[in-house]
Formats: structure tokens, C-alpha cells, sequence
């Protein structure tokens, strides 16, 4: 009986390119920060001119409105889109795996940059059940950016 290749590489971190998941991680941290800034002052245009007492108000009332939070999570998971899609057409195989790990990475680095802010005492969280809909939707939307990757793939391939 004849052996046949496998489809997919066997171990976990076989086959990946570090460098397509470092770039995948990067745009969607940084889309994710820029579109989360843009969001806030479209929800809260007049932030900006108000005194600390009231910015810190006013986000504390972003943080409870349905539709602010519902948006936020909505922007963060087409941040990991974008960044899983950009990461694995970079590396150009195995894209969903990319796509998954870019979501992985940027979870962790996202914790990463989280802990290492200094504490608020005023600061104000999202609810849970927006907690707990934005952990379970990173690894989708990775794996959504990767697969998007593996059905638009490049143009012109580059050879080296």
C-alpha cells in the first residue's frame, strides 16, 4: 500500500513564518488602536475639549452603552481580520494556521501591553458578557483572516 504525503505539516509549528505572523500582529494591534481612537471620538466627538474630570466621565459611560461596546468588539475583530489577512498572504501557505496564530500572538502581546499600563484608579471595564464575546471571537476572526488569504491570493507571487 502506498503512503500518501500529508496535507498539512505535522507538527504545530512546522511550516509557519514567524515574520508573516510578527507582521499579521502588528496591523491588527496598531489598526485595532487606530480604529478604537476613531471610535471613540465618533461616539464622543466633544471629548477632546473637556477637562480630565469629565473625558473620565464621559468614558465611563462609553464603556456601559450596548452600542458603543457591540461596535469596539465589531472593531476589533475586523482589526484581526485585516491583520491575520495581510499576515498569511504574506507567508503565502498555510493560511488559516497563519491566520490563527496572528490571533493568538496578538492576544498575547495585546495582554502583554494591557498589564504593563499603569493602574487607573477611576477605570472603568467593559462588561462581562463583552469580555467574554471579544475572547471568544479572536480565534474566529484570525482563522477568518486566513482563510480570506487562502480564497484572494496574491496577484503575482514573488520569486526569490
Amino acid at each position: 500500500m502506498m503512503q500518501h504525503e500529508p496535507i498539512e505539516p505535522e507538527g504545530t509549528f512546522d511550516g509557519l513564518s514567524g515574520t508573516a505572523i510578527l507582521l499579521g500582529t502588528f496591523i491588527d494591534i496598531v489598526v485595532t488602536e487606530i480604529a478604537g481612537t476613531l471610535l471613540i471620538l465618533w461616539f464622543a466627538p466633544t471629548l477632546p475639549t473637556q477637562d480630565p474630570e469629565a473625558v473620565r466621565k464621559l468614558l465611563g459611560d462609553l464603556a456601559v452603552s450596548t452600542s458603543y461596546v457591540a461596535a469596539s468588539i465589531a472593531v476589533g475583530a475586523l482589526g484581526t481580520v485585516l491583520g491575520a489577512f495581510i499576515g498569511a498572504r504574506r507567508a503565502g501557505q498555510l493560511h488559516v494556521r497563519h491566520g490563527g496564530w496572528i490571533a493568538v500572538a496578538s492576544t498575547a502581546l495585546g495582554a502583554l501591553l494591557m498589564l504593563l499600563e499603569p493602574p487607573s484608579r477611576d477605570a472603568t471595564e467593559f462588561p462581562f458578557w463583552a469580555q467574554v464575546a471579544a475572547w471568544l471571537l479572536i480565534l474566529p476572526a484570525g482563522m477568518t483572516g486566513g482563510a480570506l488569504a487562502a480564497a484572494f491570493p496574491a496577484a503575482n507571487k514573488r520569486e526569490l
